[in-house]
């Protein structure tokens, strides 16, 4: 592809052109979100890979904001490639900042610009690594495409005359022209219509020809090949079947329930070990970073899995741990409960016919049959029938936080975003990754409550209207990356992990359809009968607990969580249960329902709740 017309051809990919293609990229990405979301079918057919790989380019041109006017090439892709980890979302996201992290490798031996020969260097190192990068490489897909272009950018710098040799752009060309026949061919793979992180990495090439062939080097050009490129995407989802129908028509190729990301600082040796890790317990495992000259890195990890809990890392230092049910279960889509959900733990022989799922959700779902709560109009516990861009216009997200790993998976079961040990950045990454109108937080302590009134703060400062609320007052945020125009963001007032199950629970067949105001009024009303102890030290040994359950425990009573913290002696939940029967047994009433958590937090030692 080589564009003809008056112009002065860059004769370097600098940092000046570096710019205008990541601004040109920014605007495609916001333009194709819902169109490349809709092609999204592998690895997990979740419509989300547009907004996944906006939000990562969103986050790289952020950071390049931020970099002086007068850093070179090396500097620029660098901050790119550094923004883009730091931001990076799905499966799709890694690889895209996987890709860019290659090309700033490239770039650090040519910090003047890259010449023909180094572009190509590039787009080799963007096809190695993004497929090195998965642990499983599939073809047919984004990796496909990246080294489809780089087959062709290095083909036609091997048979260029060395009387004509090729330009940037003439590289540039070849390759976006490439990769726009590679996508092509992925139709028909089972990947959807075409498969849609193939499809965005091509308009990200074919933006960067766009900017390399503009007639001003640096200028922010209006994409005219781009422009044809998204109305072949256009063209080619109009005569293929719909994504809802690709949906129905065959199984996810991830066979993992969970998705877990997280940033990680480690050694390169530490991430190494820990991608091992997660290839053990999972699917869909990215783990993209460079380390810096001391040999320590900010890594991006990503994976789908069944085992959530087992995909945290055992070295370096994890922040911004976000997990996401890929699947809606029973309770989340408000269908009645049935077995097959994981067993109680620590139930006692009388018990285990009480049913398979965690003790909230079959709470909740006997209070629904009761006519206790809203939504008593829906006698079948199924929501009405919309469309999906209705429903998503009129639902409301949640953000459940815990610091209790342990808990992380059924907190995910219930459809909320799960925030381990949340802080600030945390809560503005949860809230992007969600891209919803409206907002629930629900903390499980004061310190989380506080970062995430810091996060609607940061947000309030980003100039777009939102609303921020909680017991403590008012500010106002937006998340960050593609949030809607109007955002509002409400904290609840739950302060301990059972407050927040309870609170997930209770608005989990509620988030669409239901004000934010009223979902929060829901959330603290799951929690307003309930009475929590906390025991550390020697309160929280086995006996003590005993004593403590038999003490607090009423007739009327019907369920008695415990929460083992990581400290906690292994007999505790056993004891605790025993303590349960005795005391229905001296006051001839049923046996309240009882289950202990291994929840695994630093605090408290036991966490007891009653309802």
């Amino acid at each position: 592809m080589t564009v003809t017309g008056t112009r002065t051809p860059p004769p370097v990919l600098d940092a000046r052109t570096i710019r205008s293609w990541m601004s040109l990229a920014v605007r495609t990405a916001t333009r194709t979100r819902e169109l490349i979301d809709g092609f999204n079918v592998f690895p997990v057919p979740d419509a989300d890979t547009g907004s996944n790989v906006l939000l990562t380019l969103t986050s790289a041109a952020a950071a390049l904001d931020r970099l002086p006017r007068a850093a070179d090439a090396a500097q620029a892709t660098r901050t790119i490639a550094d923004g883009a980890v730091r931001g990076a979302r799905g499966n799709s996201g890694l690889l895209v900042s996987q890709a860019l992290a290659a090309l700033a490798e490239v770039a650090a031996d040519a910090p003047t610009g890259l010449r023909p020969v180094e572009l190509v260097h590039a787009y080799e190192a963007i096809a190695s690594s993004t497929w090195e990068a998965v642990s499983r490489p599939v073809t047919g897909t984004l990796l496909t495409v990246a080294a489809d272009a780089a087959q062709a950018a290095r083909a036609l710098l091997d048979d260029a005359a060395p009387t004509a040799p090729p330009t940037v752009g003439d590289i540039a060309g070849a390759a976006a022209l490439s990769a726009q026949e590679s996508v092509v061919e992925t139709a028909g793979t089972g990947h959807g219509p075409v498969d849609a992180g193939g499809a965005a990495l091509m308009l990200m090439l074919t933006a960067l020809c766009d900017v390399l062939s503009a007639p001003t080097p640096g200028a922010q050009p209006d994409g005219p090949l781009t422009a044809v490129a998204v109305q072949m995407l256009t063209d080619l989802a109009a005569s293929s079947v719909s994504h809802g129908s690709l949906l129905q028509g065959g199984p996810a190729s991830s066979t993992g329930e969970f998705e877990v990301m997280y940033l990680l600082e480690a050694t390169a040796a530490q991430a190494t070990a820990l991608r091992h890790q997660l290839e053990r317990v999972g699917d869909s495992v990215g783990v993209v970073g460079a380390p810096d000259a001391l040999g320590v890195g900010l890594y991006q990890v990503h994976v789908h899995t069944n085992t959530p809990r087992a995909a945290l890392p055992r070295t370096g230092r994890c922040r911004q741990v976000c997990i996401h049910h890929l699947h809606p279960t029973a309770l989340a889509l408000g269908e009645p409960l049935e077995a097959g959900e994981p067993p109680l733990p620590y139930a006692s022989a009388a018990q285990a016919s009480a049913g398979h799922v965690i003790s909230f959700e079959r709470l909740a779902s006997r209070r629904r049959l009761d006519g206790v709560g809203p939504q008593q109009e829906q006698a079948s516990g199924r929501r009405p029938s919309a469309s999906p861009a209705t429903e998503r216009a009129h639902r409301v997200g949640v953000i459940a936080c815990t610091r209790a790993p342990g808990l992380i998976e059924q907190l995910a079961r219930t459809g909320a975003v799960v925030l381990l040990d949340p802080d600030r950045e945390g809560v503005l990454r949860a809230v992007g990754d969600l891209g919803l109108p409206q907002v629930l937080v629900l903390p499980c302590d004061a310190d989380s409550a506080a970062r995430a009134h810091e996060a609607g703060r940061r947000l309030s400062a980003r100039t777009v209207p939102s609303t921020v609320c909680g017991p403590a007052g008012a500010a106002t945020p937006e998340h960050a990356g593609h949030a809607p125009t109007s955002s509002q963001l409400l904290v609840a007032d739950t302060d301990d992990e059972a407050r927040v199950l309870a609170a997930s629970v209770a608005v989990a067949t509620r988030t669409t359809g239901t004000s934010l105001t009223d979902l929060a009024l829901f959330a603290g009303r799951a929690g307003e009968d309930m009475r929590t102890l906390a025991l550390d030290g020697e309160a929280a040994e086995a006996d003590a607990v005993a004593s403590a359950v038999a003490a607090l425990l009423r007739p009327d009573d019907e369920l008695l969580t415990v929460i083992l913290g990581r400290d906690a002696l292994p007999d505790v939940g056993a004891l605790a249960v025993s303590a349960a029967e005795r005391a229905a047994a001296l006051t001839g009433t049923d046996p309240v329902e009882v289950v202990v958590h291994a929840g695994g937090q630093a605090h408290p030692d036991v966490l007891i709740a009653i309802e």
